[in-house]
């Protein structure tokens, strides 16, 4: 991939939010709420709704970062900054003080869970997510800093790997980051494109997603439930391209909602709702009858998230971030763009 003049693109998209805290509330149903008979698997769709439209707008901002600037040491420093800080203080509190397990605190905080599975306890379980994406900067962005924008294409290389070791498992869905990471490719894609939608072919392609908005959103639904094997398969590239589709639209429904206030605040929070909100699942919080748990414990416990979300987002981690976005490299201030 060669450097081309990229075309003026706007610092913050909008509907990126709305679709960031979609993302989250899709998560917190499937983790907290009964979503019909058992039989119909609909809180396992709710949770591979949710991921793969998060991982792919990872995969979206991280590239898009990586494209306009190829600072890498800036780009390890606001990621680690985004990440441990909140995951260390979660970890302390769930593993350590409540649970007593160290060797989960150090596997965890080493990014190594959705390998070394025993240190998914229950309290801590959603966190094999943030491996994945660990993993994916570091690779990304030891192939830009070795070869600049060509190192790009590690993306369709390792999409084209993970599929082919997907198919060949019989994998819907999985936590190792060499079956997972196709749905952070595939959204790191859809930004290259983004990038240089000035070329015909690309310009062409973007035209038309506008229209298929509808078919896009029916096949990824499908694509969500474990039932729909061979669709699932197309999962990850059916999350980009439904973005895509938004992200095309010049105006609609989409847009308006998408980008309302609302889902604007959800988003910023929903880093620290997605990390603090699982033991609220367990523990006392899951004791007693099912109206005991749903009626009255869960809203209790959706008001304990909100609120430890609220106060960690903005009074812990806005802080971390902002010492992290004026430390200098090479006599350069790291970048002051909007984190997504």
């Amino acid at each position: 991939m060669t450097a081309t003049a990229t075309p003026e693109f706007p610092k913050h998209l909008p509907v990126l939010d709305g679709f960031r805290a979609l993302s989250i509330l899709a998560v917190l149903a499937s983790h907290m709420l009964p979503l019909g008979p058992s039989s119909w698997h609909l809180n396992l769709t709710f949770g591979y709704m949710g991921m793969s439209i998060f991982f792919a707008l990872s995969g979206f901002l991280i590239s898009r970062f990586l494209w306009e600037k190829q600072d890498i040491p800036t780009f390890f420093v606001r990621r680690v900054a985004r990440i441990a800080p909140l995951v260390l203080l979660v970890t302390f509190i769930y593993c350590i003080l409540l649970e007593g397990r160290f060797d989960a605190f150090v596997i965890i905080n080493l990014y190594l869970q959705n390998y070394l599975v025993d240190a998914l306890l229950p309290s801590v379980s959603p966190l094999w997510s943030l491996a994945v994406e660990m993993h994916f900067y570091i690779a990304i962005g030891l192939a830009i800093w070795v070869f600049g924008r060509r190192g790009f294409w590690l993306l369709p290389l390792g999409f084209l790997c993970v599929m082919a070791l997907r198919i060949e498992g019989g994998v819907f869905g999985n936590i190792n980051t060499h079956l997972r990471v196709d749905e952070i490719l595939t959204g790191g894609l859809l930004a290259l494109a983004w990038l240089n939608r000035d070329r015909p072919g690309i310009a062409r392609a973007f035209a038309i997603l506008p229209a298929l908005f509808y078919p896009l959103l029916v096949l990824w639904a499908l694509s969500c439930w474990p039932d729909v094997l061979l669709l699932g398969y197309g999962r990850s590239a059916l999350s980009a391209l439904l973005i895509g589709s938004v992200l095309m639209m010049k105006g609609g429904w989409q847009t308006r909602f998408l980008g309302t206030v609302t889902m604007r605040y959800v988003a910023t929070i929903s880093f620290a709702l997605y990390v603090w909100h699982s033991p609220f699942r367990t523990f006392w919080f899951d004791t007693g009858t099912d109206i005991e748990r749903y009626l009255m414990k869960r809203p209790l416990a959706f008001a304990c998230i909100w609120a430890l979300a609220h106060l960690s987002t903005f009074y812990f981690e806005k802080p971390i971030l902002k010492a992290a976005r004026n430390i200098k490299f090479g006599g350069r201030t790291a970048s002051r763009q909007t984190d997504q």
